[in-house]
């Protein structure tokens, strides 16, 4: 009869085998922190340079924004929130009065956006993806690229009508 007690209590122990020894648990490593290299924007030109110098706020946005050229999408969320003050304040202070038109303050709205975008992006940080976070990064550097390029596209207008009236008078 012992015997008997032997053999089940035996059967028992080897039948009850711990299910998380054998099972191979997979870890997936979070990509946040992988640093890409983005596309650089559209510089300013010529005149465009002298000309918004004193426009500090325009300057402070142009140095921030060098560290996203570069940058893991982690690094971007965190930075998100300064970004989006500094834009907005960037938008509030339009120095040069050539600027000061339709088309001008509707590029700053979309480089706002996008900046607010990514800023919203921080609060579902577990539930946003890499990607995401860096096609917003393309976006913004976009808008700024486009940014740059209206001011380039003002300035150089503004010299040609420049030059047209010279040549009137001569």
């Amino acid at each position: 009869m012992k015997s008997h007690y032997y053999i089940l209590l035996l059967l028992i122990l080897f039948s009850c085998k711990d299910p998380t020894l054998h099972q191979e648990k997979s870890i997936q490593k979070s990509t946040k922190g992988v640093v890409i290299s983005h596309s650089k924007s559209i510089d300013l030109e010529g005149i465009s340079t002298s000309t918004i110098s004193n426009w500090k706020e325009y300057h402070l946005v142009a140095d921030h924004l060098k560290i996203f050229y570069s940058i893991s999408a982690s690094e971007a969320l965190n930075n998100a929130l300064q970004l989006a003050n500094l834009i907005k304040k960037m938008k509030d202070s339009i120095r040069p009065k050539d600027l000061i038109n339709p088309s001008f303050k509707t590029r700053i709205n979309v480089l706002e956006n996008e900046a607010l975008r990514l800023k919203d992006m921080t609060l579902l940080l577990n539930a946003v993806k890499t990607k995401e976070v860096n096609d917003q990064v393309d976006k913004i550097l976009q808008a700024f690229s486009a940014t740059n390029s209206k001011i380039n596209t003002v300035y150089s207008q503004l010299e040609v009508e420049k030059e047209i009236q010279i040549n009137q008078f001569k």
